[in-house]
C-alpha cells in the first residue's frame, strides 16, 4: 500500500512542489575558441570594410565621369560635333586622373587611341571605337551619341 492511496485529486496536488526553473544560461560563451572565433571574425570585418570603403575612395573619379556622360548625353541642344568633342575632353580627363600626367597628357592620335585599347586589355569594343574616339575633338563628322557607349564601357573597364 502506497502512501498516495485513498486521496483525492486536491489532496495530491497540494502534495506537489512548485516548479524549480534553472539558472538562466549565460549569453557570454565560456571557451575560448568562442573568444578567438569572435576575434577573426571582428578582424575580417573591419578589413573587409576598409577594404570596399578604399576601393570606392579610389573608384570616385570613375562614378563622376560617368556622371558627366549621362549629363552630356541629356544636353538636348548639342550638336554630335559638341557632344563628341566633350566626350572625348571626358575621356582625357578621366585618364588624367587615373593615370601620371607624364604617362597621358601628351598622347594623341594614334598613340591616345593605342593606350584607350591597351588600358582596358584589349576589349573588342573599345578596339573597335579606338580610332573615333580617339580623332573625336579634331572631326567635324565625329558624333557624340556613337561614342557614349565606348567612352562608358572605358570608363568602367580601363585599369588605373
Amino acid at each position: 500500500m502506497s502512501r498516495y492511496d485513498g486521496l483525492n485529486l486536491v489532496e495530491l496536488l497540494d502534495l506537489m512542489h512548485g516548479l524549480v526553473m534553472p539558472d538562466p544560461v549565460s549569453l557570454l560563451p565560456m571557451t575560448p575558441g568562442w573568444w578567438t572565433l569572435a576575434g577573426w571574425l571582428l578582424a575580417v570585418s573591419i578589413f573587409t570594410t576598409r577594404h570596399i570603403f578604399k576601393r570606392r575612395r579610389r573608384n570616385r573619379y570613375r562614378r563622376e565621369a560617368l556622371k558627366l556622360l549621362d549629363a552630356i548625353e541629356r544636353e538636348t541642344d548639342l550638336t554630335p560635333f559638341e557632344s563628341a568633342q566633350r566626350i572625348s575632353a571626358l575621356l582625357k580627363r578621366t585618364a588624367l586622373a587615373a593615370y601620371p600626367r607624364q604617362q597621358v597628357a601628351s598622347l594623341s592620335g594614334k598613340k591616345w587611341a593605342s593606350f584607350l585599347v591597351e588600358s582596358t586589355n584589349k576589349d573588342s569594343q573599345i578596339s573597335a571605337a579606338a580610332d573615333m574616339l580617339a580623332s573625336a575633338a579634331y572631326r567635324p563628322d565625329a558624333d557624340g551619341s556613337l561614342l557614349s557607349d565606348p567612352a562608358r564601357r572605358w570608363i568602367r573597364l580601363h585599369r588605373a
